[in-house]
This record gives C-alpha cells, sequence and structure tokens, in this order.
C-alpha cells in the first residue's frame, strides 16, 4: 500500500515537474518559431529524400530532427507518437488552408 502511495506520488511530481518545463519552453519559444523549425525539417527532407515513396522516410527523419529541437529533459516525457500528431495536425491544417483559402475542414 505505501509503495503505491510513493508511486503515485513520484508520478504525480514527474509530471507537474514536465507541465511546469513545458511551460517555460514554450513561454521561451513562440509556436510560430516552432513551427518554423519543423517546416524548415520538412523542407529539407524534401531536398534530401528524393525518390519516389519515401514519404513515411521524410516523416521518421523530421519526427527525429523536431526530437531534437526539444530539450533534453522534455525529450523523455515526449513520444515520436506525440510529436507525429502535432505535426500531423499542422500539415492537414496546412492542407485545409491551401484547398480553398479557408481554415473549414474542407480538404479537396
Amino acid at each position: 500500500m505505501a509503495t503505491n502511495v510513493i508511486l503515485i506520488f513520484v508520478i504525480v511530481v514527474g509530471v507537474i515537474l514536465a507541465g511546469a518545463g513545458l511551460y517555460v519552453y514554450l513561454r521561451n519559444r513562440s509556436m510560430e518559431e516552432i513551427r518554423a523549425d519543423v517546416y524548415h525539417l520538412f523542407l529539407v527532407a524534401e531536398h534530401t529524400f528524393t525518390e519516389s515513396g519515401s514519404g513515411k522516410q521524410k516523416m521518421e527523419w523530421v519526427i527525429s530532427k523536431a526530437r531534437g529541437l526539444l530539450p533534453g529533459w522534455l525529450q523523455t516525457f515526449v513520444t515520436d507518437e506525440v510529436i507525429l500528431r502535432i505535426i500531423q495536425g499542422w500539415f492537414t491544417a496546412v492542407k485545409d488552408l491551401l484547398d480553398d483559402g479557408k481554415y473549414n475542414n474542407s480538404t479537396k
């Protein structure tokens, strides 16, 4: 019983520290700066992996490099899957905006 309480306490403290650290990181860097960095990674990937059908390889490379943009301690808490979901959300939003000039959830 005491072990479970200690484990829960450690997890809660870890989540609080990760949240505080993420807040400090985001406070020091705007989302626009982070998006610009990730966009630059996409451009580099497009020019690096030119063969047909290399989309998955490009995305894995971008995720790997985007992870490297995070502070070391934050890399422990943010998984590749989380980074993929964030980047995919940005990519979907851009496609939506570019199809008809509006952000309206209607990609063509």
